[in-house]
């Protein structure tokens, strides 16, 4: 039997999303993201190609990633790789405001169009390495990264509000696993949960130290016990 949009729901209803994560995956169809020609894993577990060298992530690690996340209606949050617009979408419906950053043009444009289609109204999108930005963007309640990092992205640290949360792959180009930054009583923390995949960032904290000797010492350096 092939996969539909009610067997994509109830895969996704094992991992328990919150009800408000629920109702944005049923509100915005995955395959209004997607090129036709995949049309046939619109519905199913897998990462699929979006252009410029880029693909999705799994739907299973993205609904995760925003559960991690625990966002609320007063939220402001900050996408670092935009890629279908999809996930934006979905955030969209938890956040107040959602600002994403895209380092491919072509893939932003594609995007912010989608959006002006569904009459989102309170996502923002922009051109630019989301590794390299500064604090005149404003503070965020939670910043998600699409994209492999090797090193904890800790200038996104400057954008995050006390309480908040940056939430990203960590780990080596064959796998990674879901990483979550916060400040605790006793200083900042990192917790790493389920294993996932994610191309490497382009920037300071992905493909810019993929290849150096270092990698591995660096990761070592940066990683903290898993809770």
């Amino acid at each position: 039997m092939s996969a539909t949009k009610r067997t994509y729901i109830a895969m996704l209803k094992k991992i328990n999303p919150s009800p408000e994560l629920l109702a944005a995956l049923e509100k915005f169809d995955r395959a209004y993201f997607l090129d036709p020609i995949f049309s046939e894993s619109y519905y199913v577990d897998e990462a699929i190609p979006i252009g410029s060298g880029e693909r999705t992530e799994k739907p299973s690690t993205l609904v995760r990633m925003i559960s991690y996340a625990n966002i609320t209606k007063n939220s402001r949050v900050l996408e670092i790789g935009t890629g279908s617009g999809y996930s934006a979408a979905l955030l969209s419906e938890l956040a107040q405001e959602v600002v994403s950053i895209e380092i491919r043009e072509e893939l932003a444009i594609r995007a912010k169009t989608r959006h002006e289609r569904l009459k989102i109204r309170n996502t923002r999108f922009f051109v630019g390495d989301g590794t390299e930005i500064d604090n005149a963007i404003g503070t965020f309640d939670t910043i998600f990264v699409w994209g492999a990092c090797f090193a904890r992205p800790l200038l996104l640290t400057m954008l995050l509000k006390k309480s908040g949360k940056i939430i990203f792959p960590m780990g080596p180009a064959h796998q990674q696993q879901i990483a979550v930054y916060f400040e605790s009583d006793d200083g900042p923390k990192t917790t790493f949960h389920e294993f996932c995949f994610f191309s490497p960032l382009v920037g300071k904290y992905g493909t810019e130290i993929m290849n150096r000797d270092t990698v591995m010492a660096r990761f070592s350096l940066d990683d903290d016990k898993t809770d």
